[in-house]
């Protein structure tokens, strides 16, 4: 195990060295893990064959706009939310606006890779798609949280084997990814989560993953979808656990609903021409 450093008085430059060491043997730790696993134990890359030329790549640009009117009518979106009894969130301002572009910037460079959703490498950069989302790429806010990314580390493992074997089930023959899509960010969102925090951004983007791997627009958060978006996500955050009966009978329902929504509100303006 490795001991996060007490002194906050190390150059910039061993912080990021450290860092570096500390998430490579962390990622080769998290291979074995998925490599021992029952439920990752038959991994295939069932999409690879559709070729990079189908992959999709994001115009970050109009993500940024999209982002950017959103922190600045946040007041309004949430005073929305309030009227329509979904519940006030978290202000969105420019330090998560900053972190969404982080992470949407690292899912960009995935998808010029030509990474797989749900592979063994893309299984890693789904938690890191996380981190992303939590810390942004500051390395410092990182060692200082390094217990709480353990934390979330140890959950995730738990969790995604069985999202990761219906995903891979899915997606063969002939595959519906915008379905797909959906019924993932239904499954990160539900009980239990798959995240300790962040799960309604780092689903958003793992659906984003699916749906422009095979081809197909993303869903950006915009000032006109917000109070749309929100509403299904928070009856699926309240409503949908998959370890009761009741949870379960109420999943084709969210699936559905947000299987719609996310077919009607991808925007081809995001992806780079």
């Amino acid at each position: 195990m490795i001991v996060v450093p007490k002194s906050r008085k190390r150059k910039k430059e061993e912080f990021c060295g450290w860092y570096l060491v500390h998430r490579f043997l962390g990622f080769l730790s998290f291979k074995a893990k998925c490599l021992n696993s029952k439920c990752l134990a038959q991994i295939s890359f069932v999409g690879i064959e559709l070729g990079q030329e189908r992959i999709l790549k994001f115009d970050l640009r109009n993500v940024q706009k999209s982002l950017l009117e959103v922190e600045r009518n946040w007041k309004k979106i949430d005073d929305k939310l309030d009227l329509e009894k979904l519940g006030r969130r978290d202000t969105f301002d420019s330090v998560i606006r900053g972190r969404m572009m982080d992470a949407y910037n690292h899912l960009d460079a995935l998808l010029r890779k030509g990474v797989e959703p749900f592979s063994v490498d893309g299984i890693s950069e789904i938690l890191e798609l996380n981190n992303v989302v939590l810390y942004g790429s500051n390395l410092t806010l990182r060692l200082e949280y390094n217990q709480a990314i353990q934390a979330n580390s140890d959950k995730f493992m738990e969790y995604i084997g069985p999202i990761e074997k219906w995903y891979r089930s899915h997606m063969k023959g002939e595959p519906h990814p915008l379905k797909v899509a959906a019924e993932v960010y239904v499954a990160v969102l539900g009980f239990p989560q798959l995240f300790i925090e962040g799960n309604h951004r780092t689903g958003n983007l793992i659906s984003n993953w699916i749906s422009m791997y095979y081809g197909h627009p993303p869903f950006v958060l915009s000032v006109e979808t917000a109070v749309a978006y929100f509403k299904p996500s928070k009856e699926i955050k309240r409503f949908a656990d998959k370890s009761t009966w009741r949870g379960r009978a109420r999943l084709p329902k969210y699936r559905d609903s947000f299987k719609k929504f996310w077919e009607e509100n991808i925007d081809d303006k995001y992806v780079e021409a």
